[in-house]
């Protein structure tokens, strides 16, 4: 079975951080260093040509603790610059896209960073890397169907030509981290794109999953048979 887009809903960063009796943010942190781990293994061994990444919800950003939050923004700006400082990244074609809300939300030098880091990377199209931040799909919905002029006939096409993400194709494989006795989606992550997604929940916290636990779920993908309503 073919595998062209995987969607990471990770979870667990912050009871990683209090299994260990350390603050949230360092959790987040680790969260961060297994994010580069995993692209690595992707990137090196030609995994998945279009990765999406579920950073942060607009709600994390508003509800969380302010200190927890200020950690969290420094964590992103350190994590990606270093990221994209890597020669891996234009040496293996990454494009790296963030979408969501964060352009509206955030201080004016991550905003200024993260422009600069698609800029940078702006040519490179042998990988797709979406990040997610301050992101609600049904926002993006809305604000899709408000974009719509007046007196236009709507289709399903017309709405996904305004969506942020509407360069992104349909996700074959959820892999959501941090699930025990619960599982289930949250976040309205994607929703346009992940109608048909197969869904693969594990209890492994999001900054223990490893390159071991991703072969897992994609050996666990190709067992399946992805009818899509037939």
């Amino acid at each position: 079975m073919e595998l062209n887009h995987i969607l990471f809903i990770p979870d667990g960063n912050r009871r990683w951080a209090k299994k260990r009796g350390q603050n949230p943010w360092e959790g987040h942190k680790a969260g961060a260093e297994s994010f580069k781990e995993l692209m690595d293994f992707i990137t090196k061994n030609n995994v998945v040509k279009n990765i999406s990444f579920w950073a942060m919800s607009k709600d994390n950003f508003i509800k969380r603790p302010k200190k927890e939050i200020s950690f969290l923004i420094k964590i992103i700006n350190e994590a990606f610059k270093s990221f994209t400082k890597d020669k891996n990244i234009n040496d293996r074609g990454v494009n790296i896209r963030f979408y969501g809300e964060w352009d509206k939300i955030f201080d004016k030098k991550t905003v200024q960073n993260l422009k600069q880091i698609e800029k940078d990377t702006k040519n490179n199209n042998r990988f797709f890397l979406s990040i997610l931040l301050a992101y609600d799909g049904k926002v993006e919905l809305i604000e899709s169907i408000n974009n719509l002029k007046k007196n236009i006939k709507v289709t399903a096409e017309k709405i996904k030509e305004n969506l942020w993400t509407k360069s992104l194709p349909d996700v074959d494989l959820i892999i959501r981290t941090g699930v025990k006795n619960d599982p289930h989606l949250s976040g309205n992550v994607l929703l346009w794109q992940t109608s048909y997604s197969q869904l693969y929940f594990t209890e492994t916290l999001w900054p223990d999953l490893n390159k071991i636990e991703l072969k897992k779920a994609i050996l666990d993908f190709a067992k399946r048979q992805r009818r899509k309503g037939k």
